[in-house]
């Protein structure tokens, strides 16, 4: 009664082939194709009968309950879509017998349970999403065996483990997105094998090690996110060869060393973003080619000297982050006069040298209670200011605490 369109339902024997979303191949239902379209409910395991059924699309509903079993009599499905609906229990096992499916699209519901190895059976799937639900354990290394894939997506689930090194078999995959929240271990060196990747996303995990230099054979990389993990080491200078780089995140890890130059190569990146590191040393003038860059953000390092005037070219920016670094210097006049719709630099040098005149001197404690004051002059030096060459705010503090504004 509630369904958005519901033409030709409920009509009279031998009129199934014309109801909405219904389609038939000799006299038989071949496929059901209902998504978003206001149904409830769960999904009637008598679906299972319709064993010439070779697409079941329901989609973007609102159904409820677990994935029927029986679903996996329909020997002649190349495409399940389930997604979107708020769906529950495990993945059932026995999908791994439907060897003819192309598309398995599970994601977006409740899902928990364990990623099922027979899975890796469906050797004929060229896509397989199950993120955004609440699937747990590790990911099967059957999954290797699924090499017609070109895009597997399990982020936003309690995924837990390493990444298997069999998922190197993968080589037509375009898209992986794997920010499962819980995934320890390192990146696999192998997955620089998969040649035709354009988008790899490990993001959001507790991964470990370094980087690896062999990702920078991945020639057809569009995005590159490795952001909130636990990772290491320096930056390889090697990923200065992504050419077709748009998007690097790499924030929030514990790099060290310095910013490599040849990221300066990557002249199709917009967005940059390596802020909460240990990175070190200046910053390199070659990230003044980045001339289509539009976000840029460096801060929450330890990088020194001053910023290089080069950056002056990046007329695309909009975002410029630079705070909670040792950098030196006033703030170039070129940078407050850049036409930049949306200019953030904030708290960009080192905090003030602050030398207190009079040297040393004791307060006596006259009731043993805290709250003596001391009065003071003081000369700052090396002020960091802002865009426009005005001081907003003054803070002093003791020990990291602040006394007074």
């Amino acid at each position: 009664a509630n369904w958005t369109d519901k033409t030709g339902w409920l009509g009279s024997a031998g009129t199934e082939c014309a109801w909405l979303g219904i389609t038939c191949s000799s006299g038989a239902v071949s496929g059901i194709r209902l998504y978003n379209n206001s149904l409830t409910g769960s999904i009637p395991a008598e679906l299972g009968n319709l064993t010439n059924l070779t697409n079941l699309t329901l989609s973007d509903n609102s159904l409820t309950g677990s994935i029927p079993a029986e679903l996996s009599n329909l020997t002649n499905l190349t495409n399940l879509t389930l997604s979107g609906n708020s769906l529950t229990g495990s993945i059932p096992a026995e999908l791994g017998n439907l060897t003819n499916l192309t598309y398995l699209y599970l994601g977006s519901n409740s899902l928990s349970g364990n990623i099922p190895a027979e899975l890796g059976n469906l050797t004929n799937l060229t896509g397989l999403r199950l993120g955004d639900n609440s699937l747990s354990g590790s990911i099967p290394a059957e999954l290797g065996n699924l090499e017609n894939l070109t895009g597997l997506y399990l982020n936003s689930n309690s995924l837990t483990g390493s990444i298997p090194v069999e998922l190197k078999n993968l080589t037509n995959l375009k898209g992986f997105v794997l920010d499962s929240k819980s995934l320890r271990g390192s990146i696999p060196a192998e997955l620089g094998n998969l040649e035709n990747l354009t988008a790899l996303y490990l993001n959001g995990n507790s991964l470990t090690g370094s980087i690896p230099a062999e990702l920078s054979k991945l020639a057809n990389l569009d995005a590159l996110y490795l952001y909130n993990n636990s990772l290491t080491g320096s930056i390889p200078s090697e990923l200065g060869n992504l050419l077709r780089l748009a998007y690097l995140g790499l924030h929030g890890n514990s790099l060290t060393g310095s910013i490599p130059s040849e990221l300066g190569n990557l002249t199709n990146l917009t967005y940059l973003s390596l802020y909460e590191n240990s990175l070190s040393g200046s910053i390199p003038a070659e990230l003044g080619n980045l001339t289509n860059l539009i976000t840029l953000y460096l801060n929450s390092n330890s990088l020194t000297g001053s910023i290089p005037v080069e950056i002056n070219n990046l007329t695309n920016l909009n975002s410029l982050y630079l705070n909670s670094n040792l950098l030196t210097g006033p703030l170039p006049q070129w940078l407050s006069d850049m036409s930049i719709p949306i200019l953030s630099v904030i708290d960009a040098f080192v905090t003030p040298v602050v030398t207190i005149s009079e040297g040393n001197r004791k307060i006596a404690d006259t009731d043993d209670a805290a709250g003596e004051l001391v009065s003071f002059t003081a000369t700052i030096k090396g002020m960091a200011s802002s865009n426009d060459g005005s001081t907003t705010i003054y803070q002093w503090s003791v020990d990291g605490v602040e006394v007074a504004t």
